[in-house]
């Protein structure tokens, strides 16, 4: 499995200047392409003029790696066009563009990239081609056969930052069949639960969305001061919140991913069933629903992360569609059921139960898991939430009088003198309830 090492360079005027080369050598490969194209004519995958022009001035190597870049681009647009004309491109994709200049806001964008036995990496410095070592930021949490490596300018946070793509040795699936489920959501970003466990863990995402607002909101101060100043739509500092605001939420869900993954080593899991919630997109909603749905809430992310994390322990990781999971009585099978909010209750029966409780139990008992009698509407009807802290997700009864260890997303006026003990992290450990072995009695009698 391939994974990749993310570190901060520290500039050199070499290293500028060798990215401004790069930069320049793409765009000129990259400007040809699209003129061929504007004129239906051939092109060269391999144009040899410019490569003895910057060859020279970057290296064989490097300006090799560059134009196998461009290749690449130009490769996947070629293979979405034949989609397009067959009717056949991704819902997701609307249009279909050529490849795009290394430029942004007038300025070329400078990367920089280095075939993978051209560059070497010790304890503290990064040695590239000509000559060039420059000290680097950050460990490198992977180890294995090194790959290409890219060093891109951010202009955002004004640092170079790393890329080094490494292949990690895949670790052997584990065996078993013990399944946990996933139900996803936007007020609980994740409901979990397993045949054995006592009542489903949720990962409340009140106080994600809470911090999520009040970045959206600056933000939109932000817009509307450029648009009253200089009818601008952009700005280093509009792109910085931005980047916060994605940040904030990234770390509060590779947390949770974390959590759950690590828990499932540790109680045996051997697959990780996810509900597949494709097409709540589409549902018309009011404008406060649709900006959490299509903004916040970032599907493809979640699962991407999941998938890269189970890999990681040897944990398959399987989709199955949640459609109607939390429409239907997971006692009767009843569909006249009452939903008001996070509420549920079945006509029929009576269970009264959190939906997203009855959206994973669902998502379990359609792949074969069983409930013990009376459970439904017991605990296994009221999840134990955990809250996200800013630093780590804890239960709510460990946290209900804790402030917020972000200042920003801080929802109420908390009086930080009542603090309570922090539990343990697995909470799902904490949950468990391993069925008990028979114990005898005597005479062939068992308990």
């Amino acid at each position: 499995m391939k994974r990749t090492n993310t570190f901060i360079v520290e500039g050199a005027p070499a290293l500028w200047e060798l990215a401004d080369k790069c930069a320049r050598l793409y765009n000129e490969v990259n400007y040809e392409r699209r003129q061929a194209y504007i004129r239906y004519k051939r092109f060269e995958w391999y144009p040899k003029h410019l490569y003895e022009k910057y060859a020279p001035l970057v290296g064989s190597a490097t300006a090799q790696q560059i134009i196998n870049k461009n290749n690449e681009a130009w490769r996947s647009f070629l293979a979405l066009k034949r989609l397009e004309a067959r009717g056949k491109l991704p819902p997701h994709i609307t249009r279909v563009s050529m490849p795009r200049y290394w430029k942004k806001n007038g300025k070329r964008e400078l990367r920089i990239i280095v075939r993978n036995d051209c560059y070497r990496v010790d304890g503290k410095h990064l040695y590239l081609p000509n000559g060039l070592r420059v000290r680097y930021k950050g460990s490198l949490k992977w180890h294995g056969k090194q790959g290409r490596l890219e060093i891109i300018y951010d202009d955002v946070d004004e640092v170079w930052r790393g890329f080094m793509v490494v292949e990690v040795e895949e670790p052997p699936i584990k065996g078993g069949n013990k399944p946990l489920y996933i139900d996803l959501g936007v007020v609980n970003l994740a409901t979990v639960w397993f045949e054995g466990l006592k009542q489903p863990i949720a990962f409340s995402g009140r106080a994600v969305l809470a911090d999520w607002w009040y970045w959206t909101k600056r933000i939109a101060k932000e817009q509307s001061r450029l648009a009253r100043v200089n009818k601008a739509k952009t700005s280093r500092r509009l792109r910085k919140l931005y980047r916060i605001r994605q940040r904030r939420f990234n770390h509060a869900v590779n947390a949770m991913i974390k959590t759950i993954v690590e828990d499932a080593v540790a109680l045996g899991i051997s697959k990780i069933v996810v509900g597949n919630l494709k097409g709540i997109r589409d549902n018309n909603h009011n404008s406060k629903a649709n900006a959490m749905i299509n903004n916040f809430w970032s599907f493809n992310y979640i699962i991407q992360r999941i998938r890269e994390k189970a890999e990681e322990h040897g944990i398959e990781v399987a989709e199955v569609s949640e459609h109607k999971t939390s429409s239907i009585c997971p006692r009767c099978g009843s569909g006249k059921v009452i939903k008001r909010g996070r509420l549920f209750k079945c006509v029929d029966c009576g269970v009264e139960a959190n939906r997203d409780s009855v959206g994973v139990l669902n998502i379990g008992l359609a792949r074969g898991a069983k409930l013990p009698a009376g459970a439904v509407n017991g605990a296994m009807a009221r999840p134990l939430l955990l809250r996200w802290d800013g630093m780590g997700w804890e239960p709510k009864r460990a946290m209900s009088n804790k402030p917020m260890r972000t200042l920003e997303a801080r929802i109420s006026r908390l009086q930080p003198w009542r603090v309570s003990i922090r539990l343990p992290s697995l909470a799902l450990v904490q949950c468990y309830n391993p069925p008990k072995a028979p114990r005898s009695l005597g005479d062939g009698l068992t308990l």
